[in-house]
């Protein structure tokens, strides 16, 4: 068994169990109520599951408040989850989380009308990881779909792992699937669904209120890369680390 033999087979492992976790309950719309752009994607048990922004070329009808939605959407990101569990690079593990809450977020971005969201998330081939060369340099991305005969991707960010604007390519652009994929390490298919299980129950177990808000000082400390702090924030932790300091040299000294 070659090793994109190997991965291909783990991926089948994979997800049916990230399906089943995930199309355990219902999921239906929630439309922000201060917020019109916002949509988040709610269980009956009240967890959020999926969470977005709606852009200038979609509306609020695309997503009508209390509705329960087509389980294509949870079956792509379903799908594009077992796809990526497997791997072991840092970029997509950073990715994993933001994936399952947003993955939507590219792919319906682009389009104006449900029919068309709806046959782009149908379509088997899509979502995937790969990596896509811009500019004489190849990025980590997702492969998400295709629109007007153009293949739609979202590059990851290597610090954080949360997804760029969606942007078309020719096929070209992207590394040759097989052989990429035969150069990575893969877990197997035990520790790919035990990776699954633990982002999945993090979602599902995630407080129901939880915002998007600055971040408290305990996060920026202990994952400033996903983290960002207000000007005034980041001066008064810097005075304390430079006041902390002297205070420390002058008990070493002691003058």
């Amino acid at each position: 068994m070659t090793n994109y033999q190997h991965y291909l087979a783990t991926v089948e492992r994979v997800y049916p169990v990230v399906l089943a976790e995930l199309t355990s309950s219902t999921w239906c719309v929630e439309c922000s109520e201060t917020r019109r752009d916002q949509i988040k994607l709610v269980a009956t048990n009240g967890a959020v599951y999926h969470r977005f922004d709606l852009t200038p070329a979609n509306t609020p009808d695309m997503w009508p408040d209390k509705q329960p939605i087509s389980e294509v959407f949870i079956d792509y990101i379903a799908r594009g989850f077992s796809r990526v569990a497997p791997l072991r690079q840092s970029v997509y593990r950073n990715n994993m989380s933001h994936w399952l809450e947003h993955g939507l977020q590219g792919l319906q971005s682009i389009f104006s009308e449900q029919g068309e969201l709806l046959q782009a998330v149908s379509q088997a081939d899509y979502p995937y990881p790969s990596k896509v060369k811009l500019d004489g340099d190849y990025f980590p991305c997702w492969v998400l779909g295709e629109k007007d005969s153009q293949i739609m991707v979202a590059v990851i960010d290597r610090r954080c792992g949360t997804l760029m604007k969606s942007l078309p390519v020719v096929s070209e652009q992207l590394v040759d699937t097989e052989h990429w994929f035969s150069a990575q390490v893969i877990d197997s298919s035990e520790e790919a669904i035990e990776t699954a299980h633990h982002h999945v129950a993090d979602l599902v177990t995630a407080p129901i209120d939880r915002t998007d808000d600055e971040p408290k000082l305990a996060d920026v400390i202990t994952n400033p890369c996903a983290s960002t702090i207000s000007p005034v924030v980041s001066v008064m932790l810097m005075m304390a680390v430079v006041v902390a300091f002297f205070v420390i040299l002058k008990i070493v000294l002691g003058f």
